[in-house]
Protein backbone atom coordinates (compact mmCIF):
# COMPACT_ATOMS: atom_id res chain seq x y z
CA UNK A 1 0.00 0.00 0.00
CA UNK A 2 1.38 3.45 -0.71
CA UNK A 3 2.12 5.91 1.94
CA UNK A 4 -0.07 8.96 1.05
CA UNK A 5 2.86 11.32 1.07
CA UNK A 6 4.62 8.78 -1.23
CA UNK A 7 4.59 9.47 -5.34
CA UNK A 8 4.18 6.77 -7.52
CA UNK A 9 6.85 5.43 -9.29
CA UNK A 10 7.72 7.34 -12.67
CA UNK A 11 6.92 5.12 -15.43
CA UNK A 12 10.02 4.49 -17.55
CA UNK A 13 10.33 6.55 -20.43
CA UNK A 14 12.55 5.83 -23.67
CA UNK A 15 12.62 8.47 -26.40
CA UNK A 16 14.19 7.91 -29.89
CA UNK A 17 14.32 9.82 -33.63
CA UNK A 18 14.73 8.98 -37.10
CA UNK A 19 15.52 10.74 -40.59
CA UNK A 20 13.28 10.88 -43.66
CA UNK A 21 14.96 10.22 -46.81
CA UNK A 22 14.69 10.81 -49.93
CA UNK A 23 16.82 8.65 -53.27
CA UNK A 24 19.19 10.22 -55.51
CA UNK A 25 19.17 6.97 -57.73
CA UNK A 26 16.43 4.70 -57.48
CA UNK A 27 16.73 1.81 -60.03
CA UNK A 28 13.86 -0.43 -59.93
CA UNK A 29 13.93 -4.34 -61.52
CA UNK A 30 11.18 -6.51 -62.49
CA UNK A 31 9.40 -8.64 -59.61
CA UNK A 32 11.14 -11.52 -58.20
CA UNK A 33 8.63 -14.58 -57.26
CA UNK A 34 7.96 -13.30 -54.04
CA UNK A 35 6.59 -9.98 -55.65
CA UNK A 36 8.96 -7.84 -54.08
CA UNK A 37 11.28 -5.41 -56.84
CA UNK A 38 14.80 -5.49 -56.76
CA UNK A 39 16.36 -2.07 -55.91
CA UNK A 40 20.21 0.11 -56.71
CA UNK A 41 19.62 2.97 -55.38
CA UNK A 42 21.29 5.65 -53.13
CA UNK A 43 19.70 6.56 -50.08
CA UNK A 44 19.92 10.50 -47.91
CA UNK A 45 18.97 10.88 -44.75
CA UNK A 46 17.53 14.04 -43.93
CA UNK A 47 17.33 16.21 -41.04
CA UNK A 48 13.16 16.02 -41.24
CA UNK A 49 12.82 13.27 -38.19
CA UNK A 50 10.38 11.36 -36.48
CA UNK A 51 10.50 11.23 -32.79
CA UNK A 52 8.03 7.61 -30.98
CA UNK A 53 8.48 8.35 -27.15
CA UNK A 54 7.82 4.33 -25.26
CA UNK A 55 6.59 4.38 -22.34
CA UNK A 56 6.17 1.20 -19.76
CA UNK A 57 2.35 1.08 -18.91
CA UNK A 58 1.96 -2.53 -17.18
CA UNK A 59 -2.01 -2.17 -17.28
CA UNK A 60 -1.50 -2.61 -21.08
CA UNK A 61 -0.20 -5.89 -20.81
CA UNK A 62 -3.74 -7.26 -19.75
CA UNK A 63 -5.37 -5.70 -23.02
CA UNK A 64 -5.14 -7.14 -26.86
CA UNK A 65 -1.77 -7.37 -27.68
CA UNK A 66 -0.25 -5.26 -24.77
CA UNK A 67 0.62 -2.15 -26.83
CA UNK A 68 -1.08 0.88 -27.96
CA UNK A 69 -0.37 3.65 -30.32
CA UNK A 70 -1.30 7.51 -29.98
CA UNK A 71 0.39 9.90 -32.90
CA UNK A 72 0.39 13.78 -33.26
CA UNK A 73 2.11 16.41 -35.36
CA UNK A 74 4.91 17.39 -34.48
CA UNK A 75 4.65 21.03 -32.46
CA UNK A 76 5.58 23.89 -35.02
CA UNK A 77 6.24 21.97 -37.82
CA UNK A 78 5.18 22.27 -41.19
CA UNK A 79 3.21 19.24 -41.16
CA UNK A 80 1.30 20.43 -38.06
CA UNK A 81 0.27 23.57 -40.20
CA UNK A 82 -0.46 21.34 -43.11
CA UNK A 83 -2.88 19.31 -40.41
CA UNK A 84 -4.35 22.98 -39.06
CA UNK A 85 -5.06 23.62 -42.81
CA UNK A 86 -6.34 20.31 -44.02
CA UNK A 87 -4.31 19.28 -46.16
CA UNK A 88 -3.15 16.44 -44.37
CA UNK A 89 -5.30 13.69 -41.63
CA UNK A 90 -4.03 12.28 -38.72
CA UNK A 91 -6.88 9.67 -39.23
CA UNK A 92 -4.77 8.54 -42.46
CA UNK A 93 -2.33 6.67 -39.51
CA UNK A 94 -2.96 4.11 -38.60
CA UNK A 95 -3.36 3.22 -34.72
CA UNK A 96 -4.03 -0.92 -34.33
CA UNK A 97 -1.67 -4.11 -35.52
CA UNK A 98 -1.11 -2.44 -39.04
CA UNK A 99 1.46 0.00 -38.04
CA UNK A 100 5.38 -0.68 -37.98
CA UNK A 101 6.09 0.49 -35.09
CA UNK A 102 3.63 -2.11 -33.61
CA UNK A 103 5.33 -4.66 -35.40
CA UNK A 104 8.77 -3.30 -34.56
CA UNK A 105 7.88 -3.29 -30.62
CA UNK A 106 6.36 -6.74 -30.90
CA UNK A 107 9.13 -7.96 -33.18
CA UNK A 108 12.26 -6.45 -30.06
CA UNK A 109 9.83 -8.35 -27.69
CA UNK A 110 10.21 -11.05 -29.23
CA UNK A 111 13.96 -11.30 -29.83
CA UNK A 112 14.80 -10.43 -26.20
CA UNK A 113 12.17 -13.43 -25.07
CA UNK A 114 10.58 -11.31 -22.44
CA UNK A 115 6.78 -11.11 -22.55
CA UNK A 116 5.11 -7.57 -23.83
CA UNK A 117 4.95 -5.95 -20.45
CA UNK A 118 2.79 -3.32 -21.56
CA UNK A 119 3.95 -0.28 -23.72
CA UNK A 120 2.13 3.03 -24.89
CA UNK A 121 3.72 4.45 -28.28
CA UNK A 122 3.26 7.89 -28.58
CA UNK A 123 4.65 9.31 -32.14
CA UNK A 124 5.36 12.91 -33.15
CA UNK A 125 4.88 13.22 -36.62
CA UNK A 126 7.09 15.96 -38.85
CA UNK A 127 7.57 13.80 -42.55
CA UNK A 128 4.30 13.75 -44.88
CA UNK A 129 2.37 10.41 -44.79
CA UNK A 130 2.33 8.35 -48.00
CA UNK A 131 4.78 11.12 -49.46
CA UNK A 132 7.77 8.74 -50.99
CA UNK A 133 10.09 10.28 -47.77
CA UNK A 134 10.29 6.92 -45.09
CA UNK A 135 7.86 8.44 -42.93
CA UNK A 136 6.35 5.10 -41.75
CA UNK A 137 10.02 3.29 -41.78
CA UNK A 138 11.33 6.37 -39.82
CA UNK A 139 8.79 5.53 -36.77
CA UNK A 140 9.50 1.94 -36.56
CA UNK A 141 13.47 1.91 -36.65
CA UNK A 142 12.76 4.76 -33.98
CA UNK A 143 10.05 2.18 -31.90
CA UNK A 144 12.87 -0.23 -32.56
CA UNK A 145 15.98 1.68 -30.36
CA UNK A 146 13.05 2.52 -27.88
CA UNK A 147 11.16 0.13 -27.37
CA UNK A 148 14.79 -2.53 -27.66
CA UNK A 149 16.16 -0.25 -24.46
CA UNK A 150 12.91 0.39 -22.40
CA UNK A 151 12.13 -3.53 -22.28
CA UNK A 152 15.70 -4.49 -22.06
CA UNK A 153 16.27 -2.38 -19.07
CA UNK A 154 12.46 -3.37 -17.52
CA UNK A 155 13.23 -7.17 -17.59
CA UNK A 156 17.09 -6.84 -17.02
CA UNK A 157 18.48 -8.37 -20.16
CA UNK A 158 20.72 -7.12 -22.35
CA UNK A 159 19.63 -5.04 -25.60
CA UNK A 160 19.83 -6.25 -28.73
CA UNK A 161 23.16 -5.65 -30.63
CA UNK A 162 22.74 -2.99 -33.45
CA UNK A 163 23.22 -6.49 -35.99
CA UNK A 164 19.99 -8.00 -34.33
CA UNK A 165 17.78 -4.51 -35.06
CA UNK A 166 18.41 -4.24 -38.72
CA UNK A 167 17.62 -7.91 -39.04
CA UNK A 168 14.35 -6.78 -37.51
CA UNK A 169 14.41 -4.07 -39.65
CA UNK A 170 14.73 -5.66 -43.07
CA UNK A 171 11.48 -7.71 -41.73
CA UNK A 172 9.81 -4.91 -41.78
CA UNK A 173 10.03 -2.66 -44.54
CA UNK A 174 12.74 -1.72 -46.99
CA UNK A 175 13.70 1.63 -45.78
CA UNK A 176 13.57 0.90 -42.42
CA UNK A 177 17.48 -0.54 -42.14
CA UNK A 178 18.64 2.47 -43.58
CA UNK A 179 16.89 4.87 -41.48
CA UNK A 180 18.44 3.05 -38.73
CA UNK A 181 22.25 3.82 -40.56
CA UNK A 182 21.34 7.09 -41.88
CA UNK A 183 23.73 9.11 -43.86
CA UNK A 184 24.01 8.24 -47.47
CA UNK A 185 24.33 4.51 -48.73
CA UNK A 186 23.78 2.33 -51.51
CA UNK A 187 20.85 0.40 -50.87
CA UNK A 188 20.32 -2.80 -52.85
CA UNK A 189 18.17 -6.23 -52.91
CA UNK A 190 14.89 -4.68 -51.60
CA UNK A 191 17.02 -2.01 -50.32
CA UNK A 192 17.71 -3.93 -47.05
CA UNK A 193 21.34 -4.25 -48.26
CA UNK A 194 23.21 -1.07 -47.02
CA UNK A 195 27.13 -0.06 -47.94
CA UNK A 196 27.35 3.23 -46.56
CA UNK A 197 29.29 5.80 -48.87
CA UNK A 198 30.88 9.40 -48.07
CA UNK A 199 28.90 12.39 -48.41
CA UNK A 200 31.07 15.16 -46.39
CA UNK A 201 29.43 18.05 -47.75
CA UNK A 202 26.06 19.15 -46.75
CA UNK A 203 23.26 19.03 -49.46
CA UNK A 204 20.17 21.84 -49.32
CA UNK A 205 16.77 20.31 -50.69
CA UNK A 206 13.70 21.96 -50.49
CA UNK A 207 10.71 19.42 -50.18
CA UNK A 208 7.52 19.75 -51.17
CA UNK A 209 4.59 17.71 -49.82
CA UNK A 210 0.83 17.26 -52.24
CA UNK A 211 -2.69 17.98 -50.55
CA UNK A 212 -2.98 13.58 -51.30
CA UNK A 213 -0.47 10.85 -51.20
CA UNK A 214 0.20 7.82 -53.62
CA UNK A 215 0.15 4.13 -52.85
CA UNK A 216 3.56 2.88 -52.90
CA UNK A 217 1.78 -0.53 -54.81
CA UNK A 218 0.00 1.41 -57.10
CA UNK A 219 3.04 3.22 -58.49
CA UNK A 220 4.86 0.25 -59.08
CA UNK A 221 2.10 -1.56 -60.74
CA UNK A 222 2.24 1.63 -62.82
CA UNK A 223 6.24 0.51 -63.09
CA UNK A 224 5.21 -2.79 -64.55
CA UNK A 225 2.55 -2.14 -66.73
CA UNK A 226 4.86 0.08 -68.61
CA UNK A 227 7.54 -2.72 -68.20
CA UNK A 228 6.08 -5.92 -69.84
CA UNK A 229 6.45 -7.66 -72.81
CA UNK A 230 4.28 -9.65 -75.16
CA UNK A 231 5.30 -13.21 -75.10
CA UNK A 232 4.88 -14.18 -78.77
CA UNK A 233 3.94 -17.55 -78.21
CA UNK A 234 1.27 -17.33 -75.57
CA UNK A 235 -0.39 -13.80 -76.94
CA UNK A 236 -2.08 -15.76 -79.98
CA UNK A 237 -3.58 -18.00 -78.10
CA UNK A 238 -5.00 -15.48 -75.75
CA UNK A 239 -2.05 -15.52 -73.37
CA UNK A 240 -1.26 -12.83 -70.71
CA UNK A 241 1.75 -10.23 -70.96
CA UNK A 242 4.34 -11.20 -68.87
CA UNK A 243 7.36 -8.85 -67.17
CA UNK A 244 10.19 -8.28 -69.17
CA UNK A 245 13.43 -9.51 -67.13
CA UNK A 246 14.36 -5.97 -66.03
CA UNK A 247 17.63 -5.84 -64.01
CA UNK A 248 18.32 -2.91 -62.00
CA UNK A 249 20.99 -0.52 -62.90
CA UNK A 250 23.67 0.18 -60.27
CA UNK A 251 24.33 3.51 -58.82
CA UNK A 252 26.83 5.07 -61.37
CA UNK A 253 30.11 6.04 -60.13
CA UNK A 254 29.48 9.48 -61.19
CA UNK A 255 27.00 9.82 -58.62
CA UNK A 256 28.82 8.56 -55.97
CA UNK A 257 31.58 10.88 -56.73
CA UNK A 258 29.33 14.25 -57.52
CA UNK A 259 27.95 13.32 -53.86
CA UNK A 260 31.43 12.61 -52.27
CA UNK A 261 32.78 16.63 -53.81
CA UNK A 262 30.10 18.39 -53.16
CA UNK A 263 29.28 18.96 -56.80
CA UNK A 264 25.81 20.18 -56.72
CA UNK A 265 25.26 20.79 -60.63
CA UNK A 266 27.56 17.18 -61.24
CA UNK A 267 24.62 15.66 -59.24
CA UNK A 268 21.93 17.28 -60.12
CA UNK A 269 22.44 16.16 -63.73
CA UNK A 270 23.17 12.28 -62.29
CA UNK A 271 19.60 12.02 -60.44
CA UNK A 272 17.16 9.20 -61.31
CA UNK A 273 14.35 8.00 -60.00
CA UNK A 274 12.73 4.93 -62.22
CA UNK A 275 9.54 5.51 -60.25
CA UNK A 276 9.14 9.31 -60.88
CA UNK A 277 7.24 8.52 -64.53
CA UNK A 278 4.84 5.99 -63.24
CA UNK A 279 4.03 8.55 -60.20
CA UNK A 280 3.34 11.61 -62.63
CA UNK A 281 1.21 8.98 -64.49
CA UNK A 282 -1.08 8.79 -61.56
CA UNK A 283 -0.64 12.38 -60.68
CA UNK A 284 -0.06 14.56 -63.74
CA UNK A 285 0.70 17.57 -61.44
CA UNK A 286 3.35 16.45 -60.37
CA UNK A 287 5.41 17.63 -63.42
CA UNK A 288 4.27 20.95 -63.74
CA UNK A 289 5.69 21.60 -59.97
CA UNK A 290 8.92 19.43 -60.97
CA UNK A 291 9.44 22.70 -63.59
CA UNK A 292 7.98 25.56 -61.50
CA UNK A 293 10.46 24.71 -58.97
CA UNK A 294 13.61 25.09 -61.46
CA UNK A 295 11.34 28.40 -62.76
CA UNK A 296 11.85 29.60 -59.08
CA UNK A 297 15.71 28.95 -58.76
CA UNK A 298 15.68 25.46 -58.21
CA UNK A 299 19.12 23.36 -59.88
CA UNK A 300 16.92 20.52 -60.33
CA UNK A 301 13.82 18.64 -58.67
CA UNK A 302 12.43 15.16 -58.47
CA UNK A 303 9.68 12.53 -56.66
CA UNK A 304 11.18 11.42 -53.74
CA UNK A 305 10.88 7.76 -54.12
CA UNK A 306 7.39 6.87 -55.31
CA UNK A 307 6.31 10.20 -54.26
CA UNK A 308 4.35 12.25 -54.21
CA UNK A 309 6.45 14.58 -52.38
CA UNK A 310 8.81 16.75 -54.73
CA UNK A 311 12.50 17.38 -53.55
CA UNK A 312 14.40 20.34 -55.28
CA UNK A 313 18.09 20.54 -54.93
CA UNK A 314 19.48 24.08 -54.16
CA UNK A 315 22.75 25.89 -53.97
CA UNK A 316 22.28 26.87 -50.26
CA UNK A 317 20.94 27.42 -47.41
CA UNK A 318 19.89 30.72 -48.25
CA UNK A 319 18.69 29.75 -51.77
CA UNK A 320 16.51 27.02 -49.84
CA UNK A 321 14.70 29.66 -47.61
CA UNK A 322 14.53 32.05 -50.56
CA UNK A 323 12.47 28.96 -52.44
CA UNK A 324 10.28 27.61 -48.97
CA UNK A 325 9.21 31.86 -49.43
CA UNK A 326 8.36 31.81 -52.75
CA UNK A 327 6.26 28.47 -52.41
CA UNK A 328 4.85 29.90 -49.57
CA UNK A 329 3.46 33.04 -51.43
CA UNK A 330 1.29 30.55 -53.82
CA UNK A 331 -0.36 28.76 -50.61
CA UNK A 332 2.59 25.79 -51.28
CA UNK A 333 3.44 24.22 -48.09
CA UNK A 334 7.28 23.27 -48.00
CA UNK A 335 10.11 22.50 -46.11
CA UNK A 336 14.09 23.55 -46.29
CA UNK A 337 16.07 20.27 -45.40
CA UNK A 338 19.36 19.42 -45.89
CA UNK A 339 20.97 16.09 -45.84
CA UNK A 340 22.87 13.60 -44.94
CA UNK A 341 21.87 13.25 -41.65
CA UNK A 342 22.43 10.91 -39.16
CA UNK A 343 20.37 8.17 -38.34
CA UNK A 344 18.19 6.62 -35.54
CA UNK A 345 19.02 7.45 -31.97
CA UNK A 346 18.11 8.06 -28.67
CA UNK A 347 17.20 10.90 -27.19
CA UNK A 348 16.39 10.91 -23.73
CA UNK A 349 15.72 7.75 -21.14
CA UNK A 350 14.06 8.76 -18.12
Amino acid sequence: MTHPDQQPAARPVVTASAPAKTNLSLHVGSPTPDGYHPLETLFLALDLRETVTATLEPALARRGNGITVSVAAEAGSAYERMVEDGSARLSDIPLDGSNLVVRAALAVCEALAVPVPGIALSISKAVPVAGGMGGGSADAAAALLAVNHLVAEHAGVAPLSGQDLHRIAATLGADVPFMLLGGAAIGRGTGTELESVPAPAPLHLVVVPQDQGLSTPAVYRQWDEAHTVVNAEAAPHGGAPTRSGVVPDPVPADVLEALAAGDVDELAARVRNDLQAPAIRLLPELETLLDHGVELGAVMGWVSGSGPTVCFLVRSADAARRLVADFDREQRRAIAVTGPATGAGITSHE
